[in-house]
């Protein structure tokens, strides 16, 4: 019996630990920056375990490029006020991010600033947990 009791632990275990493993830590994001682009709505996934927001974003030159920013998950954004609907394809944001350590197109979605002046962010009051602000606009 406690073969039986201690072999169904063990695979209670191994079937929780699954979700655990597939989760990824932000230590890909460099958590000392935030920085600030302007750019054009051209996707927006609201999925998990997070949500993704796309933009066109024009360098100095004029070039556009697609920037990936990564943002918390769907319950979590959806307390915070955002919907599915939030991010109109075409529509002009400025957002702050937490930018990529190697450098791509991409980061960790902080706040942003929709066309119509209303800020979303992926965090209560804009903060980074210490009362910092993190968008200037």
């Amino acid at each position: 019996m406690k073969l039986k009791a201690l072999s169904l632990a063990g695979l209670a275990a191994i079937l929780c630990a699954g979700p655990a493993a597939a989760h990824h830590s932000f230590a890909i994001f460099d958590q000392t920056k935030v920085l600030y682009l302007t750019g054009t709505v051209k996707e927006f996934e609201w999925v998990n375990p997070h949500a993704w927001l796309h933009l066109n974003i024009a360098d100095a030159t004029g070039k556009t490029a697609m920037w990936s920013f990564e943002a918390g998950s769907v319950a979590q954004l959806a307390a915070l006020g955002w919907k599915r609907d939030s991010f109109p394809i075409g529509d002009k944001v400025e957002i702050g991010y937490r930018p990529m350590k190697d450098g791509s197109r991409g980061g960790q979605f902080m706040a942003v600033k929709l066309s119509n002046g209303q800020k979303l962010c992926s965090n209560r009051g804009c903060g980074d947990g210490s009362g910092n602000i993190l968008a200037p606009f």
